[in-house]
């Protein structure tokens, strides 16, 4: 079963996402590898920059907006295949990244099945 019950994961915030996790790569953490059709998508359905997309992709950023909040998402690997840090920046953002839930989903899934033997 992937992760199950019991902490799933801790969610830190951060004011600065990409300053946060460029210093998180620098230390060696792998970050969740998000598909590269989510940042084809994101730019298909929002007025995101191509640099501020490629900023977004070249970290495996997940973004979502509401209005003019704006929230950007980071998870890290899976240790053991069960837990898992989330870093956030919210820029005004209320909500929880819920339109990127099945993106995490998915990604995490992958992660697991590549991780087996």
């Amino acid at each position: 079963e992937l992760f199950g019950s019991g902490v799933q994961h801790i969610a830190f915030a951060t004011d600065d996402l990409l300053k946060t996790v460029a210093r998180l790569e620098a230390n060696g953490v792998r970050l969740l590898s998000i598909p590269d059709n989510y940042y084809d998508d994101l730019a298909a359905k929002t007025d995101l920059s191509a640099e501020q997309i490629a900023a977004l992709q070249e970290h495996n950023v997940l973004y979502d907006r509401d209005g003019d909040a704006e929230y950007l998402q980071v998870y890290t690997e899976a240790f053991d295949q069960r837990f898992f840090f989330e870093i956030v920046e919210r820029r005004g953002y209320r909500g929880y990244g819920a339109a990127n839930a099945p993106v995490r989903l998915a990604a995490q899934a992958t992660a697991s099945t590549a991780a087996l033997p």
